[in-house]
């Protein structure tokens, strides 16, 4: 099958990978130097769990070329995403799948569809990838070849559809979920990931500093802003995900992953990397975040707010890490 990818990253770098595996006709869209990185070495990634390197060749265009594809992915950060929806409604593909950080989920898809000139079908996804790009290559941390959740916004995706996407990936071990919601979900794992983002930034991006009654502190956050997007009448996706919150043996695994991405090196992989990498994405994200919970401002978030206060200004996060 023909696949187009914008963005060949940590996250969309793996997915290019997984589907090149599977036999498909990959064409990445790239710019800058890691146009040229591409084009010169090939896609090449350390699989840090795997321990194993691999080079894949695909197609490298700095902009599409009109072709028809089967799909089109973009894979980018939560504000570049943005800048490139009227791309995304010209490519010649009826599916365009957006894949990343997301709270304005809607509004995207609205943007694409108001600006194509044919029907499309807008899908979201998620890439439970993890690592960092350094020197033209990538150092990626996953199971299999990677996950991928992957929906639309507000249904079940379609039987054709399931099965186009069982398609793409049957050559490789990417294990794909669906969801029949992934605004909520998105909106959730933001709710999770949120209080990570502000501990890694109170501790300096070095989570070894982290004290354990700040991990608790980071999980009674999470569970503040859970219990804010039940109350915006967001249901729970995946269903049954705040249950890892509630006292029992899922909440002892949950604090059990957070004190492992607090003391490991694949942890802060995980974690520190991207906060580190990526400052104004989570500055972007915690401010959509504020959006949603400004339409019910009196919502209490004690948790939230006294662990949101322990982190420096975004300006100054900004100037110490590099975007």
């Amino acid at each position: 099958m023909k696949v187009l990818v914008y963005g060949a990253g940590v996250i969309g770098g793996q997915l290019v990978h997984a589907l090149t595996i599977s036999g498909n006709d990959v064409t990445v869209i790239a710019r800058g130097a890691w146009k040229e990185a591409l084009e010169e070495d090939g896609l090449r990634i350390r699989h840090y769990i795997q321990k194993k390197d691999t080079t894949d060749h695909p197609r490298v265009l700095e902009k599409p070329d009109g072709q028809r594809y089967d799909i089109a992915f973009a894979v980018m950060q939560y504000r570049q995403m943005e800048r490139i929806l009227e791309d995304l409604a010209a490519v010649n593909s009826s599916i365009v799948v957006l894949v990343g950080n997301n709270l304005s989920v809607s509004e995207m898809e609205r943007r694409i569809l108001r600006a194509a000139a044919s029907p499309k079908e807008v899908l979201f996804g998620f890439g439970s990838t993890a690592g960092t790009r350094e020197n033209g290559k990538l150092t990626t941390v996953h199971t299999g070849d990677g996950k991928l959740t992957i929906g639309k916004a507000h249904a079940e995706l379609t039987a054709a559809e399931k099965t186009l996407l069982k398609r793409l990936f049957a050559g490789s071990r990417m294990s794909v979920s669906y969801c029949d919601d992934m605004d909520a979900w998105l909106k959730y794992h933001a709710a999770f990931i949120l209080p990570v983002v502000y501990l890694c930034y109170k501790t300096g991006c070095d989570l070894t500093k982290s004290t354990k009654e700040e991990r608790e502190l980071l999980l009674d956050a999470v569970g503040d802003a859970y219990h804010l997007l039940m109350a915006l009448g967001y249901p729970v996706r995946p269903v049954g995900d705040e249950k890892n919150l509630e006292p029992g043996i899922s909440n002892q695994l949950v604090k059990l992953v957070i004190y492992w991405m607090s003391r490991t090196r694949l942890g802060a992989l995980c974690t520190t990397e991207h906060c580190r990498h990526a400052p104004q994405e989570m500055e972007d994200l915690d401010k959509a975040f504020q959006r949603l919970r400004a339409r019910k401002p009196d919502f209490p978030m004690p948790h939230f707010d006294e662990l949101y206060r322990m982190i420096p200004s975004w300006e100054e996060i900004r100037n110490t890490y590099t975007s």
